[in-house]
């Protein structure tokens, strides 16, 4: 692979982009990282922004290019994986439900948490907060319950073969699992152990270990 384009992840700690920090140490491809702490406001800074413009994290670089939104990053390292492919072949239903798994995942589970943690930002200036937590509070339990749903009978998002569905799902259930959080959704077994499989891998183990990530980091809000 040393033709290759080098890689560096630009990550925040519990953002998406521990998704695709996961999904690259599974994947066997050198790589290299960058922090931008969101909480710090360094991805509106000038110096990201020319990274990626819309100050969104995560981006990847790709030699001279960049990528960004975790559903193409991930698909990217999904392809190149080193040891074997960690998103199925190219035209085949499962790789179809892959895409099915991460649209889902962006689209409308990410989304669900926006009335918890972008509550100012929805409700806009002297808005109503409060109305606004508590509006999307069943909508966040409902999108969640149904991720638990769809995890019925599985090891893996897609069955029995871990893809880079799986910690992309580990990102959201990080975020459920929040103490600000947690005491507002229902118990979600299928998820849990989804949760607890990817965890004990060697890669997420690594992964959590250079984004500074303690059981008490994951849950603190």
């Amino acid at each position: 692979m040393s033709n290759d384009p080098a890689l560096t992840l630009f990550y925040s700690p519990r953002a998406c982009s521990l998704a695709c920090h996961i999904a690259l140490e599974e994947s066997g491809i050198p790589f290299a990282t960058k922090e931008v702490r969101i909480r710090e406001n360094k991805h509106k800074d000038e110096s990201y922004r020319q990274i990626n413009r819309w100050g969104k994290i995560p981006a990847l670089m790709i030699g001279d290019q960049v990528l960004t939104e975790a559903h193409a990053i991930l698909s990217y390292i999904g392809d190149r994986a080193a040891h074997e492919l960690l998103l199925p072949a190219s035209g085949t239903l499962a790789r179809a439900r892959a895409h099915e798994w991460m649209n889902f995942l962006s689209s409308t589970v990410h989304i669900a948490f926006r009335p918890l943690f972008r509550t100012a930002v929805l409700a806009g200036a002297n808005g109503p907060i409060d109305a606004v937590r508590r509006a999307g509070i069943p909508l966040l339990r409902e999108t969640l319950a149904e991720v638990d749903r769809r995890l019925a009978g599985r090891s893996w998002a897609l069955g029995e073969k871990y893809s880079v569905c799986d910690p992309y799902l580990l990102v959201f259930w990080i975020w459920s699992q929040r103490d600000d959080v947690i005491e507002l959704v229902e118990e979600m077994p299928n998820w849990r152990g989804l949760a607890d499989r990817i965890l004990v891998r060697p890669a997420t183990q690594r992964a959590l270990a250079r984004e500074g990530l303690t059981p008490e980091a994951l849950r603190s809000a």
